[in-house]
Parts: C-alpha cells; sequence; structure tokens
C-alpha cells in the first residue's frame, strides 16, 4: 500500500524524470563494453563531457548581478502570459517596474496591483498608437529621473492564424501594426532614456523568428522582421554600449495568451470567419472541414507546450540582471523530452530541404 500512495503522489515531472533516469542508467550498461573496448571513443567522450562541465562552471563562476535598487525595467504586454509573470519575477528581484497593460482593468492588471510591491507601475499601453506610446513613456520617464531606463521589454504583440489565401490582408495589416511597428515606435521613444542608463533592449521573438510554419505566415513575417531590426539595431547601438538582446521561447504557447483556452477561442471564431467570408471557389478547393483540421492541429501543439513559463522569465531575469548577457537566447519548451521547434531550428543547416520539410509538415501541418 505504501508503494502504491508514494506512485500516486509522484508528479508527472518527477516519473518522467526517474524514468530518464533508468533509460539513462540501461544505456550506460548497453554501451559501456564498447566505449572501453575502443580508447579514442572513451577519450572523446571524456573529453567532451570535461568540456561541457568545465564551461559550465566557467559560466557560474563569471556570472555577475547588476544592483536591482534605483533601475527601471519598462514591459509591454503584462495583461497575462509571459509579461505579467516577468512584471512579478522583475519586481520581487527589487526593480522598479512599469508594467503596461492593454486593459488597465483586465485580471492581469489587478493581480499586479494586489500582489506587487510599490515599486510596480500598472500603465495603459497601446503600442499600436502614438499617443498612448508617448502618455506611457511619459511616465516612464518620470520614475527613471537623470538615470534612465536601465531596460525594455519589447512582450507586446498579436497573433492571426490561417493560411495565406484564407487570410485578409486587413489581418497583415493588423499584425505588422502591432508586432513590427508598434514594437519599433515604442523603442523609439525609450532609446534616449536607454543610452542614458547604458542598459538594453529585450525584444522577444520566438521560434516564428526563425522557422515559418504552415498557417502562421502574418505571425512569422512579424517575427522575421523583429529578428531583422534587432539585429540592425544590436550594431546601431555598440556605440553607446547599449546591449540589444532577442529572446526567443520555445513552444510554451499553450502556456501565454497565443494557445491557451481564451487564445484557442478567438483561433476558432477567427478560422470560423475565415470560412464564412472565403469565396466558394476557394471553400471548394480547401474543402469544408480544412479549417477544422487546422483548429484540432493548433489544439495538439498546445497540449504539447510547456505548463509554465518559468525557464522564459529565468532567461528574462537573466537578460535584465546580468552584467554581461547573451545577445540572443533560445529556450527550450514543451513537455516532452524535446522541444520539437527548437530541435528542427537548430538541425536545420544540416537537414537537406525535404526532409526538414516533409519534419515541419508532420509537425506543424494539418
Amino acid at each position: 500500500m505504501d508503494v502504491v500512495r508514494n506512485f500516486q503522489s509522484m508528479s508527472a515531472k518527477q516519473f518522467m524524470g526517474v524514468q530518464l533516469f533508468e533509460l539513462v542508467y540501461l544505456l550506460t550498461l548497453a554501451f559501456l563494453p564498447f566505449v572501453l573496448a575502443i580508447p579514442v571513443v572513451t577519450y572523446v567522450v571524456l573529453t567532451l563531457a570535461s568540456t561541457v562541465l568545465f564551461i559550465a562552471f566557467l559560466r557560474k563562476c563569471l556570472y555577475r548581478r547588476v544592483r536591482a535598487e534605483g533601475k527601471v525595467v519598462f514591459i509591454t504586454g503584462c495583461d497575462s502570459g509571459l509579461g505579467n509573470a516577468c512584471a512579478h519575477r522583475l519586481d520581487s528581484l527589487g526593480f522598479t517596474v512599469v508594467a503596461a497593460c492593454y486593459d488597465e482593468k483586465s485580471d492581469g492588471a489587478r493581480r499586479l496591483r494586489e500582489d506587487c510591491s510599490s515599486r510596480l507601475y500598472v500603465e495603459t499601453l497601446d503600442i499600436a498608437n502614438e499617443n498612448s506610446v508617448m502618455k506611457c513613456v511619459s511616465k516612464v520617464k518620470s520614475l527613471c529621473g537623470s538615470k534612465g531606463l536601465w531596460a525594455l521589454i519589447n512582450n507586446a504583440g498579436t497573433v492571426k492564424f490561417g493560411d495565406v489565401e484564407l487570410t485578409p490582408l486587413e489581418s497583415y495589416r493588423e499584425v505588422m501594426d502591432v508586432n513590427i511597428l508598434g514594437t519599433i515606435q515604442v523603442t523609439q521613444a525609450c532609446l534616449p532614456l536607454i543610452r542614458t542608463s547604458k542598459g538594453r533592449i529585450i525584444t522577444l521573438t520566438g521560434i516564428q523568428g526563425l522557422m515559418a510554419t504552415p498557417g502562421f505566415s502574418a505571425f512569422s513575417i512579424s517575427k522575421f522582421g523583429l529578428e531583422a531590426f534587432n539585429e540592425s539595431l544590436r550594431f546601431e547601438m555598440k556605440q553607446f554600449k547599449v546591449k540589444v538582446i532577442t529572446v526567443r521561447p520555445g513552444n510554451f504557447s499553450g502556456a501565454t495568451a497565443m494557445l491557451n483556452k481564451a487564445g484557442l477561442e478567438k483561433i476558432k471564431k477567427s478560422l470560423d470567419e475565415v470560412k464564412t467570408k472565403a469565396s466558394l471557389e476557394v471553400r471548394t478547393a480547401y474543402g469544408d472541414s480544412y479549417t477544422d483540421q487546422q483548429y484540432t492541429q493548433l489544439t495538439h501543439l498546445s497540449k504539447s507546450s510547456a505548463n509554465n513559463c518559468s525557464n522564459v522569465i529565468d532567461t528574462l531575469e537573466s537578460a535584465v540582471s546580468s552584467t554581461n548577457p547573451s545577445p540572443s537566447y533560445l529556450v527550450d519548451g514543451g513537455n516532452q523530452l524535446l522541444d520539437l521547434g527548437n530541435v528542427l531550428i537548430r538541425l536545420r543547416p544540416y537537414l537537406p530541404t525535404n526532409l526538414y520539410e516533409g519534419l515541419i509538415q508532420k509537425y506543424f501541418g494539418c
């Protein structure tokens, strides 16, 4: 009975950890004779293992944090998801946080006011509206004083799903206005403050900024655009000692507003509208069940997502607080052993085109 109770109380993560340990143990027993029989293999394995451990140890030794006291961090898109969680985390570390929300009366904005310290300020911001941006940045400037803005985290964005032929041009414009032009508008307004502090600009793009998949053309175009924007800005800001950092979350969509329950409901409504507005010729070509199949594929993708955003928040914390952050981060997500999207990104230069496209179609197509 004790064994049964212990198994029932074991979390899924603990269970997977036990299974992984057993797998590694069995593989070690299976391959150890071959490794010992071939000295060269032994030397290579030991060298690689030693190098990895040494690099990890060196990074830990060299990691230095900035003092959070008096440093202002401006985060866009804090109504929910990554922005909201990041605002909570940075506030707990002692930073002064300006958490910009599209709707200051949203549940996320309310929780920030209730849960966080007096150092956190909730402000209304529509990044696609110039007047809204100027008003919010003016508040940021008043908090920064002569020290300037330590960090801007560009997180706000929107997503539209649908094949190119099925997506209205207006949907493309909306995504570009928010994800690209809105982000650029906020960044330009904050640059004088960031130059003063020699701080950093952190922009979230995601794997869709490196890998376009079926149905996400509008979203991917905007994220590819932000990748180019960040890279140009990084070179331009070197002369001012301002760091420009790109954070690319992997499969966390089910834990954010992108593909959580509310996000999926919005996509379902959008796909239904697309099907209704499509011409008879287009509906005949694609079939009446095509958008339903796409929605089913998205629900599967959501279920394979990481259950929380802690890995991304840890990365954002490092990007804000490290004295020497990396210029880019690819953050593994998913609730399986491997984040398949990130694996494909890393292997793409070495895979034949047909194989790469076949894997994209299998895992992200319908």
